[in-house]
């Protein structure tokens, strides 16, 4: 995105740098998630799929990094097959962590399945 882009953006934004820096975060993390689940993850492709939800985020408008973790649950004792070695990435598989920047503001946002909600939740960790 060109400066030009950004400041024609800021426009529709009725919010402060810091809500926007936020804003921001929220949609990238909702984009890892979404844009993956339901992926074929086996062992063999785990690492080349962790890298690729990185390397899309990050090129993102405003991502500083991305950092993503795939547990392989359902993968273990599963049955050795040419067919069927794989299962489908699900929300309790994830862990990731977005860094934006949006004119000097840092957001610092995760995504982790949490056990007591039982649910893949997203949340603004640092806003500085």
């Amino acid at each position: 995105m060109t400066e030009n882009m950004d400041e024609e953006a800021d426009s529709y934004f009725n919010c402060t740098e810091r809500e926007r820096a936020a804003f921001e975060l929220g949609i990238k993390l909702g984009a890892l998630f979404h844009q993956f689940i339901g992926t074929p993850v086996s062992e063999k492709n785990i690492d080349i799929l962790r890298k690729a939800m990185e390397k899309t985020t990050e090129r993102q408008a405003f991502v500083k990094k991305a950092r993503v973790n795939i547990i392989p649950r359902g993968l273990e004792g599963r049955k050795k097959s040419a067919f069927f070695d794989y299962t489908t990435l699900s929300g309790d598989m994830l862990e990731a962590t977005v860094e934006v920047e949006y004119k000097g503001i840092r957001a610092t946002g995760r995504l982790k399945y949490i056990q007591e909600l039982d649910y893949p939740l997203m949340y603004l960790e640092n806003i500085r």
